[in-house]
């Protein structure tokens, strides 16, 4: 099973399917409810029910929807809240069950008989170069830079195996990138494409973490631990073993930290959730390679502005 392959898979549409599951009373087959999110009569091309095939699909390559003796159920702690998600607690949800690396391992360390599609691992490998590019540079596109940046940085010509390998699989991950918070839009709106800027995904590990002063090198590493793409992550870091060239993130080429992490720590910080700080004789990285300062201390803040 994979997540990008179904090309019109739909995360909105996979909120409303686990809610409509979480708040029904009867059990439900993938048929049934099929003909519940797509009623016959309503629109009766070969191809209409692919929005809901293709999202309980990736729904299931997750695990949070399980099928079991022909019935469809909600898995994991959606199941457990016993009431219906929020967009936040759906995105939360989205990040548990796709960063599972008790069921995926290291997707970029594949052995005999596994596959590069298995559970969430189509996503996870994208998502790790994704990242991996330069959040301050242009916005990626797969017509603008996706594909000749990923020919210059992947040993092998043959995309079969790039992070991403064509315009199908790259649509579908700009729609999971965003419904994960691991993407962002680009800030000048004539502007298309994606912007390697997690602050939303980096904003739902917070509240994992104590408010309060730690040393910026814990921090990071705290955040790696949540979010195993990220720079310092298993999979951000078996990405950069195979590339010949290193890691092509323009921040960790000039010692500081990786560009998509500090930026969106900026964002953070001017929504009043993160404080940063100078101690002398400390251990600290600059945020952008266009900085002068090392930040030594990061403090959570509760609260912030949204």
């Amino acid at each position: 099973m994979a997540v990008l392959n179904p090309p019109r898979s739909l995360p909105g549409l996979g909120r409303a399917i686990v809610n409509f599951l979480i708040d029904s009373r009867r059990a439900w087959t993938e048929e049934q409810l099929v003909e519940a999110f797509k009623p016959p009569g309503l629109n009766e091309a070969a191809t209409a029910d692919e929005g809901v095939t293709h999202t309980l699909y990736v729904l299931r390559a997750i695990e949070l929807l399980t099928l079991d003796a022909g019935t469809v159920t909600v898995a994991g702690a959606a199941a457990r809240s016993g009431s219906a998600l929020t967009p936040v607690g759906f995105r939360r949800a989205l990040q548990e069950h796709v960063f599972d690396l008790a069921r995926d391992g290291d997707p970029w360390q594949v052995g005999p008989g596994d596959v590069y599609t298995g559970g969430a691992r189509d996503l996870t490998r994208a998502l790790s170069w994704f990242l991996a590019q330069d959040a301050l540079g242009r916005p990626l596109s797969w017509t603008g830079n996706v594909q000749p940046l990923q020919a210059a940085q992947f040993p092998d010509p043959d995309n079969e195996t790039w992070a991403l390998t064509n315009d199908t699989r790259w649509s579908a991950f700009a729609r999971w990138a965003r419904a994960l918070g691991m993407a962002s839009p680009p800030l000048v709106q004539s502007k298309s494409g994606l912007v390697p800027l997690p602050v939303v995904a980096i904003e739902d590990a917070l509240e994992g973490i104590p408010a309060g002063r730690m040393p910026i090198g814990e921090f990071l590493q705290t955040l790696a631990a949540r979010i195993p793409v990220l720079h310092g992550g298993l999979i951000r870091a078996s990405l950069t073993q195979l590339l010949p060239g290193g890691d092509p993130d323009p921040g960790i080429r000039n010692d500081c930290a990786d560009s998509s992490i500090g930026q969106a720590l900026r964002v953070l910080e001017d929504r009043g959730r993160l404080a940063f700080s100078t101690l002398p004789d400390a251990d600290g990285v600059r945020l952008s390679r266009f900085d002068t300062t090392r930040q030594t201390h990061v403090t959570l803040l509760q609260g912030g502005t949204k």
